[in-house]
C-alpha cells in the first residue's frame, strides 16, 4: 500500500500535468478547428473541445507514480483496469471527432470492460445480505455496469463546470469510503483522476475556456466505477450515480427527444 506522501505526489502530479497541457492544447485545437459553441456566452462563441486528453495524460502520470513506489499489491488487476478506462477515453475520443451511434458508445466500452469482468472477484459483499456469489454472471455484469458509467457521465454535462464538479465530488466521495471501509486499490485510480479534475475545473469553470468532451466524459464515467469495483465499494458506486440515472429514466420518459438545457448535439455547453 502507497503512502500519503505518495499519494500526495500522484495528486500533484496529476493536478500540474493537466495544468500546464491545458493551455498549450487549447490554440491547438481551436486551429484544427475541434471546437463547440458555447452558448452560455454573448454570441455563441467557438470554444476548444476535448480537453479530456489533457485529463488522460496528467492521469496517467499520476497512477506511473504510485506503480512507482511498488505498493500496489495487485498490479496485474490495476494494468487490465488501466486498460478498460484508457479503452473508454479513446473511444470519447472517436466520438468527439466522429459522432459514434449511440449503440457503437454502448458496444465498445462492453466490449474493452471483458477482461476486467473476468479479473474480478465474483463474490460480493452486500448490505445486510452478505457474501454473494456472482459466478461467471460476473464476467457480463461488470463490463455493464462500466458501460452504463462511461455513458453516465454526459448525462448532466452542459453548463460549464457541471461535469467536471459531479466528477470532483463523486470521487471525492470514493476516496474517503475507500479509506474508511480499508479497501485501497481503487484509491490508485481515484487520487489521481482527482488531481486532474480540479486542474480542468480551473479552465472549465464558467466562463469555461475548454470543453472536456466524450473523451473526458466516457473516462471519467469508467474511472469512477472501476475504481469502485476495485476497492469493493459496488453498492457505493451505483449510490453516486443515482442523479446520472434519474435523468436516464427522465430522458426516456421522454423517448430520449428531450436534451439538456443548452444542449444541441454535442456542441451546445453552458
Amino acid at each position: 500500500m502507497a503512502d500519503e506522501f505518495a499519494y500526495i505526489g500522484a495528486f500533484a502530479i496529476a493536478f500540474a500535468m493537466t495544468f500546464l497541457i491545458i493551455p498549450w492544447m487549447m490554440p491547438k485545437l481551436k486551429a484544427r478547428g475541434v471546437v463547440g459553441r458555447d452558448l452560455n456566452k454573448p454570441g455563441t462563441p467557438q470554444v476548444a473541445e476535448m480537453g479530456g486528453i489533457a485529463v488522460v495524460i496528467g492521469f496517467f502520470a499520476g497512477v506511473s507514480l504510485l506503480l512507482a513506489v511498488d505498493g500496489i499489491t495487485n498490479v496485474s488487476l490495476l494494468n487490465v483496469s488501466l486498460a478498460v478506462v484508457l479503452g473508454a477515453a479513446f473511444i470519447g475520443m472517436v466520438d468527439d471527432l466522429f459522432e459514434l451511434r449511440q449503440r457503437q458508445k454502448a458496444f465498445f466500452p462492453f466490449l474493452l470492460a471483458l477482461p476486467l469482468g473476468a479479473a474480478l472477484d465474483p463474490t460480493i459483499n452486500l448490505p445486510f445480505v452478505g457474501n454473494v456469489d456472482f459466478g461467471p454472471l460476473m464476467i457480463i455484469a461488470a463490463p455493464f455496469a462500466i458501460t452504463c458509467a462511461a455513458n453516465a457521465g454526459n448525462m448532466l454535462e452542459g453548463f460549464n463546470g457541471l461535469g467536471t464538479g459531479l466528477g470532483i465530488v463523486m470521487s471525492s466521495t470514493l476516496v474517503i469510503l475507500a479509506f474508511a471501509h480499508n479497501d485501497l486499490d481503487g484509491v490508485y485510480l481515484l487520487i489521481p483522476l482527482l488531481g486532474c479534475l480540479v486542474a480542468f475545473m480551473w479552465f472549465n469553470k464558467y466562463p469555461a475556456k475548454i470543453f472536456p468532451g466524450d473523451t473526458l466524459m466516457l473516462f471519467m464515467g469508467a474511472t469512477i466505477a472501476v475504481a469502485g469495483m476495485l476497492s469493493s465499494l459496488y453498492l457505493q458506486t451505483i449510490v453516486i450515480f443515482v442523479p446520472m440515472i434519474t435523468e436516464f429514466f427522465l430522458k426516456m420518459r421522454g423517448r430520449f427527444k428531450a436534451e439538456n438545457y443548452c444542449s444541441n448535439a454535442s456542441n451546445g455547453h453552458l
